[in-house]
């Protein structure tokens, strides 16, 4: 079937084995499939999987089809002729799927098909607001339901920081290369490179759940990845992007145990399996944490293109590994 076909001729590019077209013609191309509803939702990173898939084409030896392949349903017949099947969470109506659906997507997942679910992990106290991402490690309550049903025998389970997700195209963090930072462009200001290393991003890494299927990850769900990946038809990437950080500082302890907010507090799962109280202004902002450990920390936001391009160079690594992971796992 053509999904083999796929597959042999990615694996023999992404492991630098002969070339088995020098110049493979279009329909030879790897397509993504992403399933898009209806022609009128409301898509807030329409440019994000084309220019991830331009990188791909730039960076590496696999060659894939910049044009994603659209589907409206699930049963559609030209999802079992790609390998890689990708659903931006957020650009759903909702993730309510026909008996239908369900079966071809067992049957699909089953027969070698890949799975990437991006914002498939969002922290309850997010709300409504998906300007923001928390890494709950966790999937979202829609996406255990729908996969209860589908493969009610499997979970969903964290992706450690040492897993080979994280090494199987890029590893660790983007430096100045990757940033293609000018001589006179402010560097990533020390106290969020800090955070970010120490962490947010700890060795490059993001959180993920997988969904385990035939002795592999058929299945990935993440925080939302596809913020990072777009760039405008001057290369320029777009949207911008801040990051949210948590600092400290002499006295917070005692001050934000009696400080007044208007919104509401959440327990956040962490990956250690401990967590964390979060307290929030209204529309779902977090302003201040209570950690485990019993220390007080708020919430800063830090914005500017140095900042921004640091994003979006890590979410680009980020989705680059997922779409080789694909391929060869």
């Amino acid at each position: 079937m053509r999904l083999a076909v796929y597959l042999f001729i990615a694996l023999a590019a992404s492991f630098g084995l002969p070339d088995l077209q020098a110049a493979p013609p279009a329909r030879d191309a790897i397509r993504i499939v992403q399933l898009l509803r209806s022609d009128n939702v409301l898509r807030r990173y329409p440019d994000a999987l084309p220019s991830l898939l331009r990188h791909m084409n730039e960076e590496t030896t696999a060659k894939f089809d910049t044009d994603p392949l659209f589907i409206q349903s699930l049963e559609d017949e030209q999802l079992l002729q790609n390998p890689i099947l990708y659903i931006n969470c957020d650009e759903q109506p909702n993730l309510e799927f026909s008996d239908g659906e369900k079966q071809a997507l067992r049957e699909y997942l089953e027969r070698g098909g890949f799975l990437y679910l991006d914002a498939g992990i969002k922290a309850s106290f997010l709300g409504s607001d998906l300007g923001h991402s928390y890494a709950a490690w966790e999937e979202r309550p829609e996406v255990k339901e729908l996969f209860a049903n589908i493969f009610p025998e499997k979970v969903f389970v964290p992706l450690q920081r040492d897993h080979e997700l994280f090494r199987s195209f890029y590893k660790g963090l983007p430096d100045n290369k990757d940033l293609k930072i000018q001589a006179n462009q402010k560097k990533l200001p020390e106290t969020v490179l800090s955070f970010v290393e120490r962490e947010k991003w700890p060795q490059g890494t993001y959180s993920f759940v997988g969904l385990r299927i035939k002795e592999r990850i058929a299945v990935l769900a993440s925080p939302i990845c596809a913020m990072g990946w777009g760039k405008d038809e001057f290369g320029a990437w777009i949207p911008p992007i801040s990051f949210r950080i948590r600092e400290s500082s002499e006295g917070f302890n005692e001050k934000l145990k009696l400080a007044s907010f208007k919104g509401g507090t959440y327990e956040v799962k962490r990956e250690d399996g401990l967590k964390d109280i979060l307290y929030s202004e209204p529309g779902q902002r977090p302003l201040w944490v209570q950690e485990p450990t019993g220390k007080w920390r708020i919430f800063k936001y830090y914005s500017g293109e140095e900042i921004s391009n640091f994003a979006h160079a890590f979410y680009t690594r980020i989705g680059a590994n997922v779409l080789m992971f694909a391929l060869t796992n």
